[in-house]
């Protein structure tokens, strides 16, 4: 446990558990932690220091996700404030019926790509946003992610929710089709709104690109008021559609990690390796299956960067 952080050492420790096993991965270790029943997949970053986590929910994961949250500030976007210290955002006490939609996976180069829209009738509903925590969803561990969905689902109800999932394959078709994920983007928003738009005033959306208002303003319903805007997860029906994202997202990582035999790395970076693993064992096939191909990550993987 030497290349552990010293802080981790100590929670495991704490939570009476223990490395496993371990093995090297592109620029790090990745750890098997157990405690009785409970495994969880730990990757330490050497050059960085960052960790990630993966393995079935579990108090165990549980705790090294709080660990991971409060060690990163909420995982890098949380918002400050000013003495500087990282506070996720209070959403906004706006009643007005709205729609807010807010994706996952756009810049992961495994798993879907996942969008969400959630319907807020009125103060009653925000109010229970409110009261439920709903905030960013990168503010949130995994096992918090998870949780919290179900409270947004109990606030708004599952009639006032869609969620768009992509797998890899069908993603890749319909950004092709679309000319780019940006577009695609702008379709998917459209068509949430299109399935949410009765007695709503305005369609709220996190800001994706920034040609994104051109993508959908000419095809939202007249008498719809249309927010486009970064960091919108300060209002209660984005930040729901933000956690209901991302929950969906870390349950087909989940599943596909299944699938595909080993735990998948989350985000765009330390990926090359987990993919050359799958070519290595599956073919360049099956990396169509669980990845962004369109990603220039698939040169390195694939070696034909140095090629072009």
């Amino acid at each position: 446990m030497s290349r552990l952080p010293a802080d981790l050492e100590k929670l495991l420790r704490d939570q009476g558990a223990k490395v496993a096993s371990s093995r090297p991965i592109d620029h790090g270790t990745q750890y098997k932690v157990s405690r009785g029943p409970d495994t969880v997949t730990l990757n330490v970053y050497h050059r960085s220091g960052k960790v990630s986590t993966g393995g079935k929910a579990s108090p165990l994961l549980e705790a090294l996700e709080t660990w991971r949250v409060a060690r990163t500030g909420g995982g890098g976007r949380a918002a400050t404030n000013p003495r500087g210290t990282s506070a996720p955002r209070r959403v906004a006490p706006d009643g007005t019926p709205r729609v807010g939609t807010d994706e996952a996976g756009k810049g992961d180069y495994f798993g879907p790509l996942v969008v969400a829209g959630v319907r807020v009738l009125g103060e009653e509903a925000a109010q229970g946003l409110r009261e439920a925590g709903a905030r960013d969803s990168k503010t949130l561990s995994v096992m918090g992610a998870r949780a919290m969905a179900l409270r947004v689902l109990d606030a708004v109800g599952e009639e006032n929710t869609r969620v768009v999932t992509l797998g890899p394959r069908e993603y890749e078709a319909r950004r092709a089709a679309a000319g780019n994920i940006n577009k695609l983007l702008g379709e998917i928003n459209v068509q949430i709104l299109g399935e949410l738009e009765e007695e709503v005033e305005v369609f709220v959306v996190d800001e994706f690109a920034r040609a994104a208002r051109s993508y959908i303003q000419p095809r939202v319903p007249e008498g719809i008021r249309l927010e486009v805007r970064p960091r919108a997860e300060d209002d209660a029906a984005v930040a729901a559609a933000s956690i209901l994202a991302r929950s969906r997202y870390l349950e087909e990582m989940d599943r596909i990690s299944e699938a595909i035999g080993f735990e998948l790395p989350r985000g765009a970076t330390h990926v090359v390796g987990a993919a050359r693993r799958i070519v290595r064992e599956r073919g360049e096939e099956a990396l169509k299956d669980v990845a962004k191909v369109h990603f220039g990550t698939t040169e390195k993987v694939l070696g034909t960067a140095s090629r072009r």
